[in-house]
């Protein structure tokens, strides 16, 4: 019991250092609070079966303002679909991307969206694409190929072909030698873009190969190295890509020019989806997106054009949403501290009252912290 105890401490006390960072909590405890916004939901799970019904990708936009739970629901799909599809998943929190030259953004998404990618088996990064390139050979080689490759770490013209079919070179090659485990993290930098190659590096590219390859990924090439990841992730039993791009707010500060240029030049995600099985959830404060002077429908109404008609808007919480919530916390907070720690709080009475005392009014974020607040109260009193 004690035991027990001490894990669901452990949750509250993460819970708080969440909230004060302004980021969303783990998924285990995001489980244990997240309040259905059933229509949105539903929106993003049939979007979901969409893709990996069809294999055609798609692109849904979330807006709401700080605190309304954009990050929170792109963690509740990303679990929802590691559940319920065989998918892959990448998250791009452009808040990290502050500072980042205009010029860089794209590479700089590009290499966090294959650095972050992962599977419902929490393989990441590299070592889940290792897991793609070595599924892909098994599929692509007979036995011969297979015998021969391992004795001399070299791809027949035959697979090394079929390879090269998912799309571009430079990617569909990297991915090639990530199946051999000393050129595993050469041929990562190589498929990232992170460096280019030395010139040793690249004569044991072009002997393994058995061809010559280019020096560095492009930042135009963007769009085709994406697709070229879905299809050989399609290739080796996952069926969608499924992309984040949360807080896109955070461009606001970037020159107006500059910030234009990239609006147009970020049109390559929605092309990728366009063209293969890649799913783009895209999540911005409604300012940015339409209402201020540098918003993306001043700035580039193509892009706004382009994805508004289908915009998921997340509004406040009701009453009936903050007592949920309210009954949540206190379950968790019992189970935490003891059932006399917060014994006589009426969980519908506390809801109530944190629903009518937060502004603006129904603001989930500002519901949840005055819960805590006087669920932590109580806590003190009592120990």
């Amino acid at each position: 019991m004690g035991r027990l105890m001490g894990v669901e401490r452990e949750a509250v006390e993460k819970l708080r250092a969440a909230l004060s960072l302004g980021v969303p909590p783990e998924r285990e405890i995001m489980r244990i609070i997240f309040v259905d916004r059933e229509e949105e939901l539903k929106k993003l799970a049939g979007d979901l079966e969409s893709v990996t019904r069809s294999g055609r990708g798609g692109v849904r936009l979330i807006t709401g303002d700080a605190g309304y739970g954009k990050s929170a629901i792109i963690e509740y799909i990303k679990d929802y679909a590691f559940e319920h599809q065989s998918i892959a998943f990448s998250r791009v929190e452009m808040r990290e991307l502050i500072g980042a030259k205009p010029t860089e953004l794209i590479p700089s998404i590009y290499r966090i969206v294959v650095d972050r990618i992962e599977d419902k088996n929490r393989r990441r990064g590299r070592e889940l694409l290792t897991e793609v390139s070595r599924a892909l050979l098994e599929k692509y080689s007979g036995k011969l190929d297979t015998i021969s490759f391992r004795l001399r770490n070299r791809l027949s013209p035959k697979v090394r072909e079929k390879f090269e079919r998912l799309g571009n070179e430079s990617v569909s090659r990297a991915l090639a030698l990530m199946t051999i485990d000393y050129l595993n993290p050469v041929a990562y930098d190589y498929l990232t873009g992170m460096r280019g190659l030395e010139p040793d590096e690249a004569k044991e590219f072009e002997r393994v190969l058995g061809c010559r390859t280019s020096w560095r990924l492009q930042r135009e090439e963007v769009t085709e190295a994406l697709v070229t990841i879905a299809r050989a992730i399609g290739e080796a039993g996952m069926k969608a890509l499924v992309i984040a791009i949360d807080e896109l707010e955070a461009l606001e500060d970037v020159k107006k020019d500059l910030l234009s240029r990239f609006l147009a030049e970020f049109t390559v995600l929605v092309d990728a989806s366009v063209r293969s099985p890649i799913y783009v959830i895209i999540a911005s404060t409604p300012g940015f997106w339409s209402e201020d002077k540098k918003s993306v429908k001043v700035l580039y109404p193509f892009l706004y054009q382009r994805l508004n008609p289908g915009r998921i808007d997340l509004g406040g919480f009701k009453e009936a949403d903050a007592r949920a919530l309210a009954w949540k916390l206190l379950n968790l907070y019992e189970r935490a501290y003891g059932k006399s720690a917060v014994e006589g709080i009426e969980a519908n009475s506390l809801g109530s009252d944190a629903f009518k005392s937060v502004q603006p009014l129904g603001h989930p974020r500002g519901i949840l912290q005055y819960l805590m607040r006087a669920l932590d109260e109580r806590v003190l009193r009592t120990e």
